[in-house]
């Protein structure tokens, strides 16, 4: 009786999940998968691997063949111990593992022979490729193009090869940035989408995510235990680089597994299409970057010395749809029918300082921005990565701020993929009522105060406090932060420069960083650091002397020595 209470509690929870809200009977009728399944424990893959799991779950439910998942990674020993653990043996029955290599896996026929002695092969079966490298290593020099390009291209063929179904594939929003050819992370999956678009007969969904952040943790791409970009929000003064005007689309990192679970579980050929993203930036167009610019008029999107054709709105059209055209890869028309590719973004643009104040905002706190150089970031990020912010992260920042038009995804037919009625979570969901009134405070709200145009979010009324999600507040890692310094000592110079421009700005405002200013600056600091360090060590050698010579003197310790006695 227990363990048949302990079942129907476990199917209400499944139940009760978007996927299956929205797409059950799309579930019910798809024919079982065979799904390869790489990246499975990172914060995008676990999330993924759950979803299918719960899927797994329905179809048992309802005595159909739930089909299979065959985990891809460098242990899977450990990986298969931990998720037994996490999920159970009974929820992980369909789930085998073997071990990859994506550092040096990169030859077709090692990829076919493996997948295929799994019995993996022929229209029922997907992969979906969820490893990346955002960062690079120093162990390994070329571990990004390894891991971003070359593994998942020599895998994609052997799947083409094996008459594999449907193939889904990670990229990100990056891609399309000014500067990803420049960006080592952006050029290899740029390089990894447009090699995927030129296989004849694999079907390929590529998704384009956007920034992940977690609702439940209240974390950006990754576990909640170490360093994180959100953590900067928690300090007295954060400091935001560049002028804070780069755009973002964060996307729920839930919302994106169910939907990648669903096209790998679903039939490829029912999959819809996303002609363009040109909507989206237009939208973009009246939201509010600084200051009054939500209020300019039309015309003022004209750029100088030019004589558009018809009128600006049609220009602006033009524009974003060509920015767009070269954005993305070239395809052979033919390749139309079995060719996908989805702007994964959430469905608020915000910029970066808007994202930080929402942070700060949903732990409790209140943000005290400072606009500091990329120079200094930079330089620190080059010795190490703090978290998930890295420097391929920063440049794409620098290249959207700097960019005469951002580049802006349209999540519609993203959102819709599990059904007319679905939606993606909005940050604002997650801010709690804190009056009377129910009202919730929206980052309008916030920002309404600093100049802000309030006009992209609206003051919502609950029916009840407890209605709203919240996210989990963080305290800074402190243990996890020394631990960072500690294994990355090189980072100490730079991150001194950063915390001096970061409080200096703060007190003085930005002349204080200024080029002429700032070798002073560091002349100064690094002059008073040494000074210190030589100070003390005069002191503790006169101290030791004077002990020395007091020995010498008597042939005996002086009184009170040694400390502990002998």
């Amino acid at each position: 009786m227990a363990h048949a209470s302990a079942t129907r509690d476990a199917m209400r929870k499944v139940m009760a999940t978007p996927l299956l809200q929205h797409a059950a009977e799309v579930l019910r009728d798809a024919t079982p998968k065979q799904i390869a399944l790489s990246g499975p424990a990172g914060f995008l893959g676990s999330r993924v691997l759950s979803s299918i799991l719960d899927a797994h779950d329905y179809r048992r439910s309802l005595g159909l063949e739930p089909g299979e998942v065959v985990l891809l990674s460098s242990s899977p020993g450990n990986l298969m111990s931990r998720l037994i653990h996490k999920h159970g043996y009974e929820r992980m029955a369909s789930v085998r593992a073997t071990r990859v290599d994506y550092y040096f896996q990169h030859d077709l026929d090692s990829w076919r022979d493996q997948l295929g002695s799994l019995g993996m092969g022929g229209p029922d079966a997907v992969f979906v490729n969820l490893a990346a490298l955002a960062g690079p290593r120093a162990d390994r020099p070329d571990s990004m193009m390894a891991v971003n390009y070359r593994a998942p291209l020599a895998a994609a063929r052997a799947c083409e090869a094996l008459e594999f179904g449907h193939w889904v594939q990670s990229s990100t929003q990056a891609v399309k940035a000014e500067r990803a050819g420049q960006v080592p992370y952006s050029r290899w999956k740029a390089m990894a989408d447009y090699s995927l678009a030129r296989l004849e007969k694999l079907p390929v969904s590529v998704m384009t995510l956007g920034l992940l952040y977690c609702k439940h943790s209240g974390v950006v791409g990754q576990k909640g235990d170490t360093l994180n970009m959100v953590d900067l929000a928690l300090l007295p003064i954060t400091p935001i680089m560049g002028n804070g005007r780069a755009p973002l689309q964060p996307l729920e990192v839930n919302d994106a597994a169910e939907r990648i679970a669903f096209l790998a579980l679903t039939e490829p050929t029912a999959r819809p299409v996303q002609c363009s993203a040109k909507t989206s930036a237009m939208n973009f167009v009246g939201t509010s970057l600084h200051g009054a610019r939500s209020s300019q008029s039309s015309s003022s999107l004209e750029p100088r010395n030019s004589q558009p054709t018809g009128t600006t709105a049609d220009w602006y059209d033009k524009r974003c749809e060509q920015r767009h055209d070269w954005a993305r890869p070239k395809i052979n028309p033919g390749r139309q029918y079995t060719w996908r590719m989805y702007d994964a973004v959430g469905p608020e643009t915000m910029t970066l300082l808007e994202l930080m104040k929402t942070f700060a905002v949903l732990n409790g706190r209140t943000l005290n921005p400072v606009f500091v150089d990329y120079r200094n970031f930079e330089t620190v990020l080059n010795v190490a990565s703090l978290g998930n912010l890295n420097r391929q992260f920063v440049s794409l920042l620098r290249s959207e701020q700097d960019a005469e038009r951002p580049i802006v995804g349209n999540p519609d037919v993203f959102e819709k993929l599990l059904g007319t009625d679905a939606s993606l979570f909005k940050m604002r969901d997650g801010l709690v009522t804190n009056d009377s009134t129910n009202n919730l405070r929206t980052p309008g709200e916030m920002f309404a105060s600093g100049n802000q145009s309030s006009s992209n979010f609206s003051t919502t009324k609950t029916a009840a406090p407890s209605d709203q999600q919240k996210i989990k507040k963080r305290a800074f890692p402190i243990i996890p932060f020394f631990v960072w310094v500690f294994n990355n000592h090189r980072v100490i110079i730079p991150g001194t420069n950063l915390a001096l421009e970061t409080v200096g700005t703060y007190l003085f405002g930005k002349r204080f960083a200024s080029d002429e200013n700032w070798w002073w600056i560091r002349t100064a600091a690094m002059t008073g650091v040494l000074s210190a360090i030589a100070g003390g060590s005069m002191h503790a050698g006169a101290e030791v002397s004077k002990l020395y010579a007091e020995i010498v003197a008597s042939g005996k310790w002086p009184p009170g020595w040694p400390p502990m006695g002998g």
